[in-house]
């Protein structure tokens, strides 16, 4: 397939919110419950490093379980997280004692409401709509264990759970978020990181996310997409990674993201072939772990292989998996300048021509003074 014209380089992405916090010298309780601070600071992150995709993401996993009743701890300088301690559905009677949320009025879905207000304002740019999957939701108010018992024991109620988070908490909220960004087309962006093995099998995969994605789309219309799964190199069986990634196309179709570890221990050829064999848009996440820790050169180098396997025909983006407070900012620079080095198009069929140098990157500091923001906070 022929490489859009208007397109340089392969595309950057990243995960990034405690990160910015730190990185802005903003509390995280602020970061997440103050609109305008959020969406600025996010901006200003994207174009310090040099993104190619807006990081404008919250912590997609919290709000429906806040807005329900679940109790959310917040870490000093960390992101939110529910209380594991206290699920909000203890037992399966609990259920039906939970206050249907106003979508919007209810815990943080305004300040979502507001962020995406105050995206569209300081860009022009439509916003995005992203929630939590049903069945992190799921596992968020009801845990982990408690789910998969009642999956295995006591399914009739487990898919009793399931469609009650569909049709009374993350259709609405869909239709909310649609609703005050003036766009009911906008596609939906579901993100579902515990449905991964080896903490779910193929079997709830089908059961459990793809059927309730497709639950989802009967409400909301075909634009709704769960993804964030990993797990792709957990199988025992030498086909386990393709069948998985059958069934995550059918939750997120036409698009395939493959997440480090995964990616690096499969190969991108492996899943560059699945891919191409299915007609699908890849993404390949970038190892948080490789990226906080480095060294740079082994971060560049896995930017350049997956380059190298899987970016050629202009289908396949780079996504920095959730950037980690501490991360030095010297290493995500060199990802996003190793990126746009040997992605850029066309990508010759040796990369070994490429010269690339380590940037010299300015402070935050440095770089807010140039952009007339220091006295933002």
């Amino acid at each position: 397939m022929a490489v859009s014209a208007q397109k340089k380089h392969v595309i950057i992405a990243a995960q990034c919110n405690d990160h910015s916090a730190r990185l802005a010298g903003i509390p995280t309780t602020r970061f997440f419950t103050d609109a305008d601070t959020f969406a600025r600071v996010q901006l200003l992150v994207t174009e310090y490093y040099g993104f190619d995709a807006p990081n404008i993401t919250w912590d997609v996993y919290n709000i429906e379980a806040e807005a329900m009743g679940q109790k959310i701890v917040y870490p000093p300088d960390g992101i939110p997280d529910v209380d594991r301690t206290q699920p909000l559905i203890d037992s399966p009677a609990s259920l039906d004692k939970i206050q249907i949320p106003d979508p919007y009025k209810s815990g943080r879905m305004p300040w979502v409401h507001e962020v995406n207000k105050k995206f569209i304002e300081l860009t022009g740019r439509p916003a995005r709509v992203y929630f939590c999957a049903p069945f992190s939701l799921a596992v968020n108010v009801r845990g982990y264990e408690n789910l998969i018992m009642d999956i295995e024991t006591n399914p009739a109620f487990a898919h009793r759970l399931f469609k009650f988070l569909c049709d009374k908490i993350i259709a609405p909220f869909i239709q909310a978020m649609r609703s005050e960004i003036g766009r009911s087309d906008v596609l939906a962006d579901g993100n579902d990181a515990w449905a991964s093995p080896p903490l779910i099998t193929l079997k709830i995969m089908e059961e459990f996310v793809v059927r309730y994605a497709d639950r989802l789309r009967q409400h909301v219309g075909k634009k709704v997409i769960t993804r964030g799964n990993w797990g792709d190199a957990t199988g025992r069986d030498p086909g386990f990674p393709e069948r998985f990634m059958a069934l995550k196309l059918k939750a997120c179709p036409g698009f395939l993201s493959v997440l480090d570890p995964d990616l690096f221990e499969l190969g991108p050829k492996r899943i560059k072939a699945f891919a191409q064999k299915h007609n699908a848009y890849l993404t390949a996440g970038m190892d948080a772990t490789v990226l906080k820790e480095g060294p740079i050169e082994v971060i560049v180098e896995r930017i350049r292989n997956y380059i190298d396997g899987m970016a050629r025909d202009g289908r396949c983006a780079v996504y920095l998996n959730q950037i980690s407070a501490d991360t030095p900012s010297e290493h995500i620079h060199a990802a996003v300048s190793a990126c746009h080095a040997y992605g850029r198009f066309p990508i010759p069929e040796s990369l070994d021509g490429v010269k690339f140098a380590l940037p010299e990157p300015e402070h935050f500091t440095e770089f807010l003074l140039r952009r007339d923001e220091s006295l933002l906070f």
